[in-house]
């Protein structure tokens, strides 16, 4: 029984509003309750498809979790032509598949996303160890680990208390992740490199920055220009790693700007 059978019946997204379909695609750590702060607002444009990746929420976990046995199960149930929007680890997982599977996404929206997360050279970003560091804390103190990888996504924010207390609260009452998924995000973070996938995209692309994002260094922005010209690219001068909570009114108008292009 291939992943695709074994899970077929088991993969439940919720959708709300109508409209063009927008899927959402949340990062590490967190499930699709990461979006409310946003969704509700948009649900009165479009369609959003508020995804939960394999592992996270109430979605069962993959016997092997890779990027391409991700979008084979999150792809089941998503409809064709609707524009996905990735944050973080979700902006790895939409940008492979705009790449792979081009005829289903209409645009493409990266949310503090790095085609590659690891420094390498003149590439900025986490060194190496820390994604290590993070695979022990998950298997020796996971709750703890969570908390201080929630911390770390409005480190550095004009409003970093209150993003960090809105963050925790939405996930307060969400399941916690498998551990599987965890670890294996983790791994995902740690080795993928889609520099080169990202330059053969076909569909418009909008890639958005925290301007005070220690995970995702904004300085790389100009590296995606170079790989993909046509990239359009907006930086949010008071936020970390979430602009969607930092920004949450300039956030959802620069969305609904460009999907209405």
């Amino acid at each position: 029984m291939s992943i695709e059978q074994q899970n077929r019946d088991e993969v439940d997204y919720q959708i709300i509003g109508t409209g063009k379909d927008l899927v959402l695609i949340h990062g590490w750590g967190v499930d699709s309750a990461i979006w409310q702060p946003i969704a509700k607002q948009l649900s009165q444009y479009f369609r959003i498809h508020l995804v939960d990746l394999p592992g996270f929420g109430a979605q069962s976990e993959l016997v092997e979790y890779s990027l391409e046995t991700i979008a084979e199960t999150i792809l089941q149930k998503l409809p064709d032509d609707a524009i996905w929007c990735g944050w973080s680890l979700g902006g790895l997982i939409a940008t492979y598949v705009a790449h792979c599977f081009p005829e289903r996404v209409n645009k493409l929206i990266q949310v503090s996303a790095s085609m590659k997360f690891v420094e390498q050279g003149d590439w900025l970003g986490v060194k190496k160890e820390v994604f290590e560091l993070f695979k022990v804390g998950v298997v020796k103190q996971p709750e703890k680990t969570l908390n201080r990888f929630l911390s770390l996504q409005a480190m550095g924010s004009d409003t970093v208390k209150s993003d960090i207390a809105a963050i925790k609260t939405l996930m307060q009452q969400q399941p916690i992740p498998k551990q599987s998924a965890l670890l294996s995000g983790l791994d995902l973070l740690n080795e993928v490199d889609l520099r080169e996938a990202f330059s053969h995209l076909t569909m418009p692309c909008l890639s958005l920055f925290g301007e005070l994002d220690t995970l995702v260094p904004v300085a790389n922005a100009k590296v995606l220009i170079e790989l993909y010209p046509s990239n359009q690219q907006v930086i949010f001068k008071h936020s970390s790693h979430a602009p969607f909570i930092s920004e949450t009114a300039l956030f959802e108008r620069v969305l609904i700007d460009f999907i209405k292009q």
